[in-house]
């Protein structure tokens, strides 16, 4: 299946293809550009996928992606790179970071609760913290707005 990767921040969107390999419970081949990664079964055990409405949110070892189903209409991105949202419905459970906090791309910012998964939500750049939308105990919808994250020297 034909996807399309758009990196935060950036106009320009990258195709993905993702195919099962022959035997099934190999993984799957996963073709970036002119890129090639087999991806084995195995991996998606440290893997979260979310599909919605066309897109797909894979979290993997804390990094976040989301992509979109290549021949839908073109995704306006984010209205502001760095906003992270909830990839599916759940409670949060810890809250690692707050207003002002200076984080690194890949820091935890907090982890969710979905499906008796924990998952973590991460930094996806270096930034400050703007402000945090939600706390412990909160319940959280799919596509909720939980974290504002200031990109390190934009205002």
């Amino acid at each position: 299946m034909r996807y399309t990767y758009r990196i935060p921040g950036e106009a320009e969107a990258v195709a993905v293809d993702i195919t099962p390999l022959d035997d099934p419970e190999a993984g799957y081949r996963v073709t970036v550009r002119d890129r090639v990664f087999d991806l084995p079964a195995r991996s998606l055990r440290r893997a979260a996928f979310l599909r919605q409405a066309g897109e797909i949110t894979v979290q993997v070892d804390g990094r976040e992606y989301r992509l979109y189903d290549g021949r839908q209409r073109r995704r306006a991105p984010a209205s502001a790179p760095g906003d992270l949202y909830a990839p599916m419905p759940g409670r949060i459970i810890r809250v690692l970071a707050k207003a002002g906090d200076s984080v690194r791309a890949g820091d935890t910012l907090l982890i969710l609760e979905a499906m008796k998964m924990e998952q973590q939500i991460t930094a996806p750049h270096d930034g400050t913290v703007a402000s945090l939308l939600c706390g412990e105990g909160d319940q959280v919808a799919v596509g909720q707005e939980l974290v504002v994250l200031r990109e390190t020297g934009k205002t």
